[in-house]
Parts: C-alpha cells; sequence; structure tokens
C-alpha cells in the first residue's frame, strides 16, 4: 500500500510541477509577446517619423534650391581692392587651390578697369 501511495504522490506531484512549467513557459511567452509589440509600436512611430522628417526635409531642399537672390551678391573678403563692386557668382571661378578669378563679361571689361584703378 505504500508503495501505491508513493507511486499516486509522485504522479500528482509530477503532475503540479509539468503544471508548473506550463505556466512559466506561457509567462515567458506573454513577456516575449509583450516586449514583441512594444518593439513593433516604436518602430512604427520610428517610421513615421523618418517619412514625415524627409518629407519636411524634401520641401525644404526644394523651396531653398528654388529661391535665387535677384542681385548680385557682395563678397566683403573679395581678395581686390577695397570698392570693388560686387561679382555675381556666376561671373566667378576658384581654381584648386582656392584662388579666385573673376570672368567679367565683353560690356563691363570698362567698369573692371575702372574698379582696378
Amino acid at each position: 500500500m505504500t508503495r501505491l501511495l508513493l507511486g499516486v504522490l509522485g504522479v500528482i506531484l509530477l503532475a503540479v510541477v509539468a503544471l508548473g512549467v506550463m505556466w512559466l513557459a506561457g509567462q515567458l511567452l506573454v513577456g516575449v509577446g509583450v516586449a514583441a509589440l512594444g518593439t513593433a509600436g516604436v518602430l512604427l512611430r520610428l517610421l513615421w517619423f523618418v517619412i514625415v522628417a524627409a518629407g519636411l526635409g524634401g520641401v525644404v531642399f526644394f523651396v531653398a534650391n528654388a529661391w535665387r537672390p535677384t542681385r548680385p551678391v557682395p563678397f566683403p573678403e573679395f581678395p581686390g581692392k577695397a570698392g570693388h563692386p560686387a561679382v555675381p557668382l556666376a561671373d566667378l571661378r576658384v581654381d584648386a587651390r582656392g584662388h579666385v578669378e573673376v570672368q567679367v563679361p565683353e560690356g563691363n571689361a570698362q567698369e573692371a578697369q575702372r574698379a582696378e584703378r
């Protein structure tokens, strides 16, 4: 009879341990699911932010490149004499060593000579 009771007690103990292991595995899977769901939520918000930031950045890039000054831009540190007239950006050339060369149109040659004096 003792063997029978120990056997039944062993089966009950084994069933309780198995149920505990199953409960623990379920808790672990719930934790993994919550972590995966939270990560997916964060990544979706990050994707939304990246899409909005890229769109706004593209709009800013487009607007910034569409703007063109209507007047020549003066260069305060122009390598020449003081009082040199402003040179349009299209007329400036910079070589690899950083030297600035001014391309003077044909009609403005007299003005350029006057400015050099």
